[in-house]
């Protein structure tokens, strides 16, 4: 075991303000966004709040996990917290840690080029010392999304959701975050992963039938994943479902995705088929 270990949690970032923004969409699209991209995604945003969530429930996360981990080990631990599009920086978080072992902790239980595939490349740029880094191995803890702790803590909260209610009433809706086609095409693993995991979570919560949906494609057009979500409300429908349940597998803390893509767009199309959301 090593004397002591430092945990690089990693996640997407968003902008905390309206301000932020524009950084925000200037790192994620590595150019200048035009003003209607900017106007748009502001709205967005105004609508949930006027701001993004998810920077502050990772500080929270990284706190709860380095408090579980003081518990469980016998040597001291840091856990903090990076980025890949808002401060700090995923290069900042890493450059900050010395501890005997530093890991990093992506926060999406999917592996994909496009998620777990950037955080490789700045964690990369972080060990290179000829870019200040540290010249040293830093594993990424990816491809948990079939562990049993992930998959309890979301069987939890459908249980939770669902307390109270008859399970044969109610229709699952799985959605998860389009990509490229061609990025699957390619043999990237990650519409193979989020089977896997929703294998496991359907004898555990026995629905009365369920669909899955990918939600939140791009805005550059180009063959995307299917089904989209809304095609699986629609298919849902037609069958007679008048209860869903919708559960973002594909996330594990709330964002634009989840609180305007599904709890505003969605929500006003599963409400409009009379069915409750």
């Amino acid at each position: 075991m090593p004397e002591s270990l430092d945990v690089a949690l990693l996640a997407y970032g968003g902008p905390e303000s309206a301000e932020h923004v524009v950084p925000f969409l200037e790192r994620l699209m590595g150019r200048a966004p035009d003003a209607g991209t900017v106007a748009a995604v502001k709205e967005r945003y105004a609508l949930i709040g006027g701001a993004s969530p998810l920077p502050a429930i990772t500080v929270r996360q990284a706190a709860a996990l380095e408090a579980r981990l003081a518990d469980q080990l016998a040597h001291p631990v840091r856990v903090r917290h990076g980025f890949l599009y808002t401060e700090p920086s995923v290069a900042d978080c890493l450059r900050s840690l010395d501890a005997a072992e530093v890991v990093a902790l992506p926060m999406s239980p999917f592996s994909s080029r496009l998620t777990s595939g950037k955080y490789r490349v700045q964690i990369a740029a972080a060990e290179d010392p000829a870019a200040g880094g540290a010249g040293r191995d830093i594993p990424l803890l990816e491809d948990w999304y079939s562990s049993p702790g992930f998959v309890r803590a979301v069987s939890r909260r459908i249980a939770e959701a669902l307390d109270g209610c008859d399970v044969n009433e109610w229709a699952v809706l799985f959605t998860a975050h389009a990509v490229p086609v061609q990025t699957i095409a390619e043999g990237d693993p990650y519409v193979d992963q989020l089977q896997q995991t929703i294998s496991q979570l359907i004898p555990q919560i026995a629905p009365g039938d369920w669909r899955f949906g990918f939600q939140s494609k791009g805005r550059g057009g180009g063959e995307w994943t299917d089904p989209e979500a809304d095609d699986a409300v629609r298919v849902l429908a037609e069958e007679g479902w008048k209860k869903i349940l919708v559960v973002p597998v594909g996330f594990v803390s709330d964002n634009v995705e989840t609180l305007y893509d599904l709890d505003i767009v969605l929500r006003e199309q599963i409400e409009g088929l009379g069915i409750e959301y």
